[in-house]
């Protein structure tokens, strides 16, 4: 009995012992997840302390390409490439076999776990110690989503265990506020897939040149496995190791119980066809002439990631038009010596409907925008030269002298010549500008001055022109540069009566929020010509479409004259041939036009009217085949008035042409140029006298010409006459009469001459036919009829030719004169 209670007693203390150990075991275990638990709270508070909210998620913004269109919203000309492509599309358009796919490789918990997979951490965990480096990461998709929008682009980079914990703890947030679906359609829109395509839909283009829901399986699940090494896996640079890829996705989906292995065979039998990436563009000039715009109104960043939809002025048929008909006529100019053109065709408004900027693109030069391109204009500039001047007092109908000029300042002699070398003596300023005569423009140019012309050029929005000190009077021929799109809009200018009228290229501007950022209206330029600004700009309209006027130096059937369709149009050529214009308008429609050479080098004489002349007149006459243009109509205050041709002023009795000019009110023709009355005999290139035969004499309109003109006008046979007739042979009517025979002998040394003198007059002699020096024999204020005029003592002189003369003083002041030769023979 007493065995059996030791017994009892001592396995009584061995269970105490054990449940006293057992207790303090628990304690320990329950201390330990105790302070296990609390040192993950404390973690999780430490690396939690700053993370961002999950919601901010619905703020995030990727980048968006911004796209650009023509005016019909519709046409894309190009698509910014700026960070890559991203196109963002909604779940229900992702193929379920993608979906499927990206979840069986990159998470295929991904429906079950909380945003963390800890049996796939602890599996990475233990991949990577028994490897000794980094084999598997266990990211579950959404701690990759975490990681490209929630953490800051330096944190996601970061190799750290503290990275993935925030990551992790943001995962779970994440997961707590958003469905599995909306994660799953965020994570396929902004993963990378290579190839500069972000998102599902990018990369759906990018490879195959289709919609991601127009994908077949196989494609669909070639790219599931490119987000794991994009580079790596680039179908375009290693397609048999994007293959590789694909068999590891399809075997994962296997797995997942996706489909099963016949189906994952099959898919993968089916042929990849991949499409080369291309980045279309159309106008690609005008385009990048927009693109700069655009960064310098919103910036890069946002045109690079903003995803802006830019709607454009560009008329996708009318760029087609312009690039063909530059394509054809510089395929017949090329012999000459001619490589290159530019073209700017604007609505009246100043929209750029087409901007060629090269005959191609894509040649060595070709990407330089010839219509941004500072050259030298030639003769385009003239209508606003002529333009000030009517500003400042002339007219029309206002005398020119286009004759040979030359102007000097500091040393320099200034000749400038016309086209064609020829000169056109006094020419209106309608003929001037009409026929583009160099020496007029001068002049014009002169009398308003080159600052001023300068700050015109300006106000008419040229940006070339900067310092007026550093310009001279070359400027009216096309010595400085100008742009051909400037100079486009300045004539458009013209076209809208005298006003400002801007180029623009950008109709409206959205956000990928569709928010409106800028939206182009038009407006009514300020007048830039004063208080008769219409009217100026109608009247150099109306001398710039008068193909009557034009014919004096261009001929008939000109390039510039346009079959029914009235236009205003001014060529240009610089020198040597360098460059050849062509800017002109009609009531609907604005063209300019370049040809020449990049580098500067000369055509073979390819003037305005034969190059750049040629593109534009083609351009006209398809432009007008559909749309009917109107004439120029004059504004109020323009009157229609008679002038005397010659002087451009009003008519009088004495004016041999009188014409029809346009004006503007309070602007009639004026003219400092008269007609002076002389009476002439014979030809009427001799001043009559009393003696002169009645039948003989009449009188003549002769015009005044200013004094820096005179001599011109005497070389060419307009001066009015400056001698007298010749005397009569009837000796009763002559005025100086000497009676000798022509060639007499003189034999003594006393010669006595006898002769008629009708007015006081002058008796001399001397040596030789032609004599330079004269020695006086008699002068007397009375006439002598037939009686001695005087005599010679030839004592002293020595034997030879002579010559006798008698000069006779009319009433008028006029000087009558008879020579007569002899030969001293002693």
């Amino acid at each position: 009995m007493s065995r059996r209670l030791r017994y009892r007693s001592s396995s009584s203390h061995s269970l105490s012992v054990l449940w006293h150990w057992l207790k303090r075991l628990v304690f320990g275990v329950l201390a330990l997840v105790m302070f296990g638990c609390a040192g993950l709270v404390s973690l999780y508070f430490y690396y939690s302390r700053d993370l961002p909210p999950p919601e901010l998620i619905d703020q995030y913004r990727s980048f968006e390409n911004s796209q650009i269109y023509a005016r019909d919203g519709y046409t894309l000309l190009y698509e910014v490439i700026g960070l890559g492509v991203r196109v963002p599309v909604t779940l229900d358009r992702i193929p379920k076999i993608l979906r499927d796919a990206t979840v069986a490789v990159e998470d295929a918990n991904f429906y079950k776990n909380p945003g963390v997979d800890v049996p796939s951490i602890v599996r990475a965990f233990w991949q990577n110690v028994t490897a000794g480096t980094t084999v598997s990461g266990a990211s579950t998709i959404t701690m990759q989503l975490v990681r490209t929008i929630l953490l800051t682009p330096e944190e996601a980079q970061q190799q750290s265990i503290e990275r993935k914990i925030r990551e992790a703890i943001l995962a779970i947030r994440v997961g707590q506020v958003y469905s599995k679906d909306q994660i799953l359609s965020l994570y396929l829109n902004e993963v990378y897939y290579g190839a500069q395509a972000y998102g599902v839909e990018a990369a759906a283009l990018r490879y195959f040149n289709k919609h991601v829901w127009q994908l077949n399986r196989g494609e669909a699940t070639l790219l599931a496995g490119l987000p794991q090494s994009p580079s790596n896996y680039n179908p375009f640079e290693n397609l048999p190791l994007a293959r590789q890829r694909q068999r590891i996705v399809l075997d994962r989906m296997v797995e997942a119980g996706f489909i099963t292995p016949a189906e994952a065979d099959s898919i993968f039998a089916e042929p990849i066809q991949l499409v080369a990436p291309e980045t279309p563009i159309t106008a690609p000039h005008f385009v990048f002439y927009v693109y700069d715009q655009l960064v310098q109104r919103f910036g890069k960043d946002m045109m690079d990631r903003g995803g802006l939809r830019v709607i454009t002025t560009l008329d996708p048929t009318w760029q087609n038009q312009a690039e063909q008909v530059v394509a054809a006529k510089m395929a017949e100019l090329r012999d000459r010596n001619a490589t290159n053109a530019g073209v700017v065709v604007l609505a009246p408004d100043g929209q750029i409907l087409a901007m060629v900027g090269s005959v191609d693109y894509n040649a060595p030069d070709g990407q330089v925008n010839v219509t941004l391109a500072p050259r030298q204009p030639g003769s385009a500039l003239k209508p606003f030269i002529y333009a000030a001047a009517l500003q400042s007092g002339w007219t029309p109908a206002t005398i020119l002298f286009d004759i040979p000029s030359r102007w000097q300042k500091d040393g320099v002699v200034y000749e400038p010549r016309n086209y064609d070398g020829r000169f056109r003596g006094p020419v209106s300023v309608r003929t001037a500008l009409a026929n583009s005569l160099n020496i007029p423009a001068v002049k014009a140019l002169e009398y308003v001055g080159v600052e001023h012309f300068v700050n015109l050029m300006s106000a008419f929005g040229i940006t070339t022109f900067t310092d007026p000190s550093r310009y001279s009077l070359a400027m009216a021929l096309g010595s400085n540069e100008v742009r051909l799109l400037e100079l486009t809009g300045a004539y458009a200018g013209l076209r809208a009566g005298g006003r400002l009228v801007q180029p623009v290229a950008i109709l409206r501007v959205t956000n990928s929020r569709n928010e409106i950022l800028e939206s182009w209206q038009p407006t009514r330029g300020k007048p830039l010509l004063g208080p008769y600004n219409e009217q100026i700009a109608f009247l150099i309209t109306d001398i710039l479409s008068d193909n009557a006027a034009r014919r004096l130096v261009f001929g008939r059937n000109n390039v510039m004259e346009l079959p029914g369709i009235p236009a205003a149009v001014k060529t240009g050529t610089s020198n040597d041939y360098r460059d050849s214009w062509a800017v002109g308008y009609s009531t609907e429609i604005v063209i300019g036009v370049w040809v020449g050479n990049n580098d500067g080098r000369p055509m073979a004489e390819v003037a305005g009217a034969n190059g750049a002349g040629l593109i534009w007149r083609e351009l006209m006459l398809r432009y007008h085949a559909r749309h009917q243009a109107k004439p120029f109509a004059p504004p109020p205050g323009i009157v229609e008035l008679p002038v005397c041709a010659e002087t451009g002023g009003p008519p009088f009795p004495e004016c041999r042409h009188v014409i029809t000019e346009r004006f503007f009110e309070k602007n009639g023709p004026v003219s400092t140029m008269t007609y002076q009355l002389y009476r002439v005999g014979g030809d009427g290139s001799c001043l009559a006298t009393p003696y002169t035969p009645p039948e003989e004499v009449r009188t003549i309109a002769v015009l005044t010409y200013p004094p820096e003109v005179e001599d011109w006008a005497r070389r060419n046979g307009l001066a009015p006459p400056t001698r007298y007739c010749p005397q009569p042979n009837d000796p009763d009517r002559a005025i100086a009469l000497l009676d000798l025979d022509e060639s007499s002998v003189v034999t003594t040394t006393l010669f006595f001459v006898k002769g008629t003198a009708r007015g006081p007059f002058i008796l001399d002699i001397g040596q030789g036919i032609d004599p330079t020096d004269w020695q006086v024999l008699s002068q007397s204020s009375q006439p002598v009829e037939d009686n001695l005029l005087g005599m010679w003592n030839a004592v002293g002189w020595r034997a030879g030719d002579y010559t006798i003369r008698l000069r006779v003083t009319m009433p008028d002041g006029g000087v009558i004169e008879e020579r007569r030769r002899i030969r001293y023979a002693p």
